[in-house]
Order: structure tokens, then C-alpha cells, then sequence
């Protein structure tokens, strides 16, 4: 089955893989629906990611608030601390090595690597030049984007976390 590289409403369609064929009414609709859910999850997850990246600003300020309270002669300065332990260079877990692999960084990356996965995905389907599954995909992202960004101006969140 060849490709037809201009835009069409056919309803016989092969989509991301040999399995995923449309060949009624029927197939088409459940395809649209599918990848109207699959951007409604893209912009979730687009979404939770940003949740998770405030929540983690404020987590820090909030450590930071704390601990300049409770020690303030140690708020600034070039302290020797717990993270400073002389051990073996390979196995030496430094304040650097630390603050890569926290659990905050490692969900980031991967909900990005999905996040990442979901785009290229849609990208892909969009490029079968199905309007039917266009329209679906462009319909799914605008109510993602509704449902999931509660304020779209984020200029207010830039000043609080820089």
C-alpha cells in the first residue's frame, strides 16, 4: 500500500505501525479518538512536569529558609560539611553527584523521555496527511492545553524561581 503524500480523508489508513490499520468508518473514529487521548495525556504530562519543577522551587526555598533560621553564622559560606568526605574518587558520592541523580531529576528525565516519546508519536501519525487524524490531533492539544494550563501567562512563575 503505497503512501498518499497530499492531504486526504480517506478512511483505509496505516498508522505508526503494520498493525494499526483503519479500514471503515469504525477503525477511523476509534484512531481519532486514540490520538485525541494521546495529546490530552502529551500536554498531562507537559503539565505535571512544570507542577512538579514549582513544587520543587518551593520545596528548596522553603529548605533553604529553614536552614538559614536555624543557623545563620552557616547560611553562606564555604563550610567543610558531610558531602566534602574524603573517600575513593569512583565511589565518591560529592555535593555535584548528589544533586544529579535526586529523584527529582531522574522523574524529570523520564517524564520528559515520554513526554519526548508522545510528541514524535503524534508527529508521526500527522505525517500520514490524514486531515481526519489531523484535525484530531490539532481538536486534542487545544484541549489538553485547556484543561491542563491553569494560567498560561507563567511570567509571574519565572520571577519566583530565578
Amino acid at each position: 500500500m503505497d503512501m498518499d503524500m497530499t492531504l486526504h480523508f480517506g478512511e483505509r489508513e496505516k498508522i505508526l505501525f503494520s498493525w494499526w490499520k483503519t479500514g471503515s468508518f469504525s477503525g477511523m473514529a476509534v484512531s481519532m479518538l486514540i490520538s485525541f487521548l494521546l495529546c490530552i495525556l502529551y500536554e498531562a504530562i507537559k503539565s505535571f512536569r512544570y507542577f512538579l519543577a514549582v513544587w520543587n522551587v518551593q520545596k528548596r526555598q522553603q529548605r533553604h529558609a529553614e536552614a538559614s533560621i536555624t543557623n545563620p553564622q552557616n547560611s553562606g559560606g564555604d563550610n567543610i560539611s558531610e558531602d566534602s568526605v574524603h573517600i575513593a574518587p569512583l565511589v565518591q558520592l560529592s555535593g555535584f553527584t548528589k544533586r544529579l541523580f535526586t529523584s527529582y531529576r531522574l522523574a524529570q528525565g523520564a517524564l520528559y523521555g515520554l513526554q519526548a516519546l508522545l510528541a514524535y508519536a503524534l508527529m508521526l501519525i500527522v505525517m500520514t496527511y490524514n486531515m481526519n487524524l489531523i484535525l484530531s490531533i490539532v481538536v486534542g492539544e487545544a484541549v489538553g492545553y485547556f484543561l491542563f494550563t491553569g494560567n498560561p501567562l507563567v511570567d509571574q512563575h519565572l520571577t519566583d524561581c530565578c
